[in-house]
């Protein structure tokens, strides 16, 4: 399950953008019956979740919703809507858990208005034009690998890397190494990697280290190599020194790194900056 989502509609965060949602794999000779099917037990849906707030027949009522929301979490997967089954499935979670019949239901008409939203945006589109936009815009993403063994690092950066690159973790220096050898023996190489120093089984000076020696050894040399940013706490010249000496392309330190971090990646020509305010698109 999505904790992020969990947790959104447990604090009442905005949900997210009805019209970002994957439309992919939607089909299209189902989008009629799903649209009309899912619009009926919407309707049931907001007059179940007004009878719990109001504490009429509370407890059929919390039955009916969770009914309900079962019963359009398996349609939205049946029919090519992976975010609205995962928003669902997500709802199911947090209705077990509020006591607060008023809460409950609140969160309830909440999942059944961006699950309206969704729906209206997909209608009042072209399904074919939508999916063939998001199929561009999955391959032009970028792919970056972080490796680090921090959780709170890893989320940072994927925070500020996801707006333009599909991003995966490696927990340690011996993890990272393996899927970089793994990617770029399959074809689909990495475009940047962000590395951390101090980690267990492998750190950041051995692991970079061992992937120039892995290029070296096929042939890869010079700009041809991966890119590679050291992302670290460690500020010590010698540590930045020997990083570059063995072939770093960046070294930033994660304090306050946001915009640091995005402005090294553009110069190594990933990124572009698109206006003075430091927007960035791919570049």
């Amino acid at each position: 399950m999505d904790k992020q989502l969990t947790s959104d509609l447990k604090s009442r965060t905005p949900l997210p953008d009805p019209s970002r949602v994957s439309v992919k794999d939607v089909l299209e000779d189902m989008w009629g019956t799903y649209r009309d099917a899912v619009g009926s037990l919407l309707s049931e849906l907001e007059a179940a979740a007004m009878a719990v707030e109001a504490g009429t027949d509370a407890d059929d009522n919390a039955a009916l919703i969770r009914r309900l929301l079962h019963s359009i979490k398996g349609d939205s997967g049946m029919s090519g809507l992976p975010d609205v089954h995962d928003m669902c499935h997500a709802a199911e979670s947090v209705f077990e858990e509020l006591t607060d019949n008023v809460e409950a239901a609140d969160m309830v008409l909440r999942v059944k208005d961006w699950i309206e939203a969704v729906i209206n945006f997909i209608e009042t589109g072209d399904i074919v034009e939508e999916k063939q936009q998001q199929q561009v815009e999955e391959k032009n993403k970028l792919r970056v690998l972080v490796i680090d063994d921090d959780t709170v690092c890893r989320t940072r950066l994927k925070s500020i890397l996801n707006e333009f690159f599909d991003v995966s973790f490696a927990e340690d220096g011996q993890a990272g190494l393996e899927e970089y050898i793994k990617t770029a023996e399959g074809g689909e190489p990495y475009d940047l990697i962000t590395l951390d120093i101090n980690m267990p089984r492998m750190n950041g000076h051995e692991t970079l280290a061992a992937i120039r020696q892995y290029e070296e050894d096929h042939g890869v040399s010079g700009l041809d190599g991966i890119k590679i940013v050291m992302t670290t706490s460690e500020d010590d010249s010698k540590q930045i020194f020997k990083a570059f000496r063995q072939g770093c392309e960046a070294y930033v330190t994660k304090s306050g790194m946001g915009d640091k971090l995005l402005d090294e990646v553009a110069k190594l020509g990933l990124l572009k900056v698109v206006k003075v305010q430091k927007d960035y698109a791919v570049g």
